[in-house]
């Protein structure tokens, strides 16, 4: 899919190369802080706040990316091939506008209890703006349980920005994997602590269509569990190598749905150097993962 606008427009000027966020558009909406929704942290230009979702349409709205459609709608890729519950989303750039083209990754969870997304671009000198958010779909905490421990398996995906060799933006890719959650509840004097990893990464192109696999594992640090919020509290995002080696480092936090959480949605980005055969890299993603 060939992208419309090259690496960064010119006539944007430094809003649109710079490291801030300056931007203030009339057309975004305003920003989910409920306590059941995570949101990367607003800095490497992670900067998106809220998401939603039109099952009708099949259209996925995505709050506070610059540049992106002046309604901040999404819409399907229908070639994509994913086969674990994640879909492909896309801007789509009026032309001749500034309009930048950006690519993202959307999941309701099969319960209906949380959904997750993420979006990247490769518009811009650098990994540019993007971001990625979990939302409980509901207004009631759940009631977690206060000891035990608990296994949480899903499904991963992610959007993957790659730099070339000057370090601009290059091209877009998708990647889906499996995510292994372990929640202990009575940890940590009580607070509790969730970690786990993704693993089983395959590769796609900006359709949709798969080009190989992803070596390595991206290994989740302990994240505490906020037992009022039903939360999990950002920890460090890790990629590993075939050999364990860490070629990557980042962050990700969670939410947990369900009566009594037995759901998790998460979401995470890591950066990485020349890894996997490529250059530098910055991959966000989201997971779901239920316990049995």
């Amino acid at each position: 899919m060939k992208r419309t606008v090259a690496v960064c427009v010119l006539t944007l000027g430094v809003a649109a190369c710079g490291d801030g966020n300056p931007f203030t558009d009339a057309q975004e909406g305003a920003g989910d802080t409920a306590a059941g929704s995570a949101f990367l942290d607003q800095n490497d230009n992670l900067v998106v706040n809220n998401i939603s979702f039109d099952a009708t349409n099949d259209v996925l709205t995505i709050n506070n990316i610059p540049f992106d459609d002046p309604d901040n709608r999404y819409e399907r890729i229908t070639t994509e091939t994913f086969v674990n519950g994640f879909d492909a989303y896309q801007s789509a750039p009026a032309p001749g506008s500034a309009e930048l083209q950006y690519f993202a990754i959307f999941r309701r969870s099969d319960s209906g209890r949380s959904q997750v997304a993420a979006s990247t671009s490769a518009e811009y000198i650098g990994f540019g703006f993007g971001g990625g958010g979990a939302q409980r779909l509901s207004s009631s905490n759940p009631n977690l349980p206060r000891n035990g421990l608990y296994t949480y398996n899903g499904e991963y995906g992610g959007v993957r920005t790659i730099l070339n060799s000057v370090g601009n933006g290059d091209s877009v890719q998708y990647v889906t994997g499996d995510v292994q959650l372990a929640a202990d509840f009575g940890d940590f004097d009580d607070v509790g602590a969730v970690n786990g990893g993704v693993s089983n990464r395959i590769l796609y192109d900006d359709t949709g269509t798969q080009i190989g696999t992803l070596n390595g594992f991206l290994s989740l640090a302990n994240g505490e569990i906020d037992f009022d919020n039903g939360t999990i509290s950002a920890s460090t995002a890790v990629l590993l190598d075939n050999t364990g080696a860490t070629v990557g480092t980042g962050n990700w936090q969670g939410v947990f749905a369900g009566p009594n959480g037995e759901e998790i949605a998460g979401i995470l980005f890591v950066d990485s150097t020349g890894n996997t055969g490529v250059n530098d890299a910055r991959e966000i993603g989201g997971f779901v993962a239920t316990t049995p």
